[in-house]
């Protein structure tokens, strides 16, 4: 396959992919609307009189959310001093690793000293799809024209 016909079924699948998560939010919100409608918390998806799913309300879940971390660090730090770890901001990490370099495959600090403790690694090249102003109308009405197949993009034979 070239790579015009494999960036536009990707294109494809992005866009139903799209659709179809929109689709499920809505389907989600009606029946949970039905369903507490009724008090049920388990329903059955049937096709042809078959089951091939159940659709259940999760139980809730208690969670706890603490408001102000420094005073639940200095409580912590009055009863278990043993679980506080000294560690630094997350909002800093990038800031302060950037003013690191490679020289020659060894790492440097900003005062030029060699660090053991830090290595830099480069991550995997990936993919997005991104619609020209209007390239999910015109790919939605090339689905609905039948001039790209759907069951082929999605290899359903």
């Amino acid at each position: 396959m070239d790579i015009k016909k494999l960036s536009l079924e990707l294109a494809a699948i992005s866009m139903i992919a799209d659709a179809a998560k929109k689709r499920k939010d809505e389907l989600r919100s009606q029946l949970q609307g039905h369903m507490d409608d009724i008090g049920a918390d388990r329903v059955k998806a049937e096709l042809n009189g078959e089951v091939i799913a159940y659709v259940t309300t999760t139980k809730p879940k208690f969670k706890w959310e603490v408001l102000n971390e420094r005073k639940f660090v200095e409580w912590v730090m009055d009863h278990m001093v043993d679980e506080v770890v000294t560690t630094v901001r997350e909002s800093s990490r990038e800031a302060i690793l950037n003013k690191f370099t490679y020289v020659d495959d060894v790492v440097v600090d900003p005062n030029g000293e060699i660090v053991d403790w830090l290595i830099g690694n480069t991550s995997e090249p990936y993919l997005t799809t991104k619609f020209h102003s209007d390239g999910r109308e015109k790919l939605r009405d090339a689905f609905v024209s039948n001039s790209i197949d759907a069951r082929k993009v999605l290899e359903i034979e």
